[in-house]
């Protein structure tokens, strides 16, 4: 911890390498990294790198920080180099290296666990077979891996997540006896999940009523965000469907059909769903999918028309170690939820009664839990216990830890150096290498089977 009498002796140069589109449009990615730099601006002397396709450095004029577009490799290392922290998440290799070398410290965004969300995607960069899927997979790993060894510090979403990242750390030789330093796991990863505005949302205008047939009178279910490949949005269309036809005022609405990130555009999972609308027939009916992006400073005209928020998702590993940025907009704008079991989220918003819970693919149980909060006196209950809980998660609130660090980075940061860490994994393989070779040739003759036999007696 440091000491009560540390002082740092400047503010520090800090670079947040953008992950994703940040411009007029934007989808959470990009709309995060805006919220930190904006926070740490308190701090630091801070910088937002911009190199993603569709990025405009003239959508930030207003901010409290700088933005600089680069183009190039060595525009970015240079950008990198020149700064006494960078801040993170899916960032060039070998920029990485070259700026650890000059001294520069990392901090790591690990706000969604990568591994586990990509293993289980219908395309893994770009690929839909193997064994192209498995290699990109691979690489991503493989990034993740020089991370742990190159990052001071780590932010992350939530416990589950930290203990996934520390194990990710520990196999990947990313704190060593050497370099641990006495340092308990909350200073190696702290926890930064998504945040709310610290304003409440304000309305400019109708973005669902008055439009696609939905009265003031009707009940808006909004799924608010995009439909990716772990999502299910069937169940709550087949609920939708099945509820209409005693509760016709009923209307499914999904906006963020298409990604303002052009590697990811419009998925598969949304032409499918529009297609179970359309054979149910309840599309543009019931069920509407309001194409493009909504930007983020629209979002409320969207939100504020909905009466409750779903999310639903599969059983998957992704969900185990997922953190839905999508429910914090829910909280925003101080909607009930009705989201599937599994994942963080759902255990909390159970915990401080938000919404309803309901079991993987399980359509009478949505159907019902939708019904349940067009209950007026229900869904008033739900809505203060939202409102209870919404200053907890106020980026100001959620990004104080992450500040603190900022401000005492000279004691926080411990600097690393990748040489003799990689170094000793590359003797270590040489000398256990051979070892494990033999071992596992051994395994599979009968010299193994009677050792194994041996053992058994």
């Amino acid at each position: 911890m440091l000491p009560t009498d540390a002082v740092p002796s400047r503010r520090p140069r800090l670079v947040l390498v953008a992950g994703d589109v940040i411009a007029n449009t934007m989808a959470g990615p990009g709309l995060r990294f805006v919220k930190i730099a904006e926070q740490l601006s308190a701090v630091a002397d801070v910088t937002i790198a911009l190199g993603h396709e569709g990025s405009n450095a003239a959508a930030l004029a207003d901010m409290p920080f700088d933005a600089r577009e680069y183009a190039s490799h060595e525009e970015l290392v240079a950008l990198m180099v020149g700064a006494d922290i960078v801040y993170g998440q899916m960032v060039d290799e070998n920029a990485v290296r070259q700026a650890v070398q000059s001294g520069t410290r990392f901090i790591f965004d690990l706000y969604n666990a990568v591994p586990a969300e990509a293993i289980g995607s219908e395309k893994i960069g770009g690929f839909d077979t193997q064994p192209e899927m498995d290699n990109v997979y691979s690489q991503v790993l493989s990034f993740f891996r020089l991370c742990m060894r190159a990052g001071s510090y780590f932010v992350t979403s939530n416990e589950r997540q930290r203990d996934f990242w520390i194990g990710f750390m520990l196999a990947a030789k990313g704190v060593m006896p050497s370099s641990l330093d006495g340092r308990a796991a909350t200073d190696i990863v702290g926890l930064l999940p998504f945040g709310l505005e610290d304003e409440d949302p304000v309305q400019a205008s109708h973005g669902i009523r008055g439009k696609r047939g939905i009265g003031d009178d009707d009940f808006v279910v909004l799924w608010a965000g995009g439909i990716w490949d772990w999502f299910d949005a069937e169940t709550p269309i087949r609920a939708v469907a099945a509820l209409r036809e005693r509760r016709p005022n009923v209307h499914l609405v999904f906006y963020g059909t298409t990604h303002p990130n052009a590697l990811i555009g419009r998925p598969a999972s949304v032409g499918r769903a529009a297609a179970l609308a359309r054979d149910l027939g309840v599309l543009d009916v019931g069920v509407h999918f309001i194409e493009g992006w909504v930007p983020a400073s629209e979002r409320a005209d969207y939100l504020r028309d909905a009466d409750i928020a779903v999310c639903a998702h599969k059983d998957s590993l992704e969900t185990r170690y997922a953190f839905r940025t999508r429910i914090l907009d829910h909280f925003w704008s101080s909607l009930p939820s009705v989201v599937t079991e599994g994942d963080w989220f759902a255990e909390y918003i159970a915990e401080n009664e938000l919404g309803e819970v309901v079991r993987y693919g399980d359509v009478e149980q949505t159907a019902t839990a939708i019904e349940r909060l067009m209950s007026s006196d229900v869904r008033d209950q739900t809505i203060g216990h939202v409102q209870a809980i919404r200053d907890s998660w106020k980026w100001s609130a959620t990004t104080r830890e992450l500040v603190e660090i900022v401000a005492n980075w000279e004691e926080r940061l411990p600097v690393r150096d990748l040489r003799p860490i990689e170094e000793a994994i590359t003797a270590s393989h040489r000398r256990i290498g051979p070892l494990l070779r033999l071992r596992y040739r051994l395994s599979h003759t009968w010299v193994g089977k009677i050792y194994r036999r041996a053992r058994g007696r």
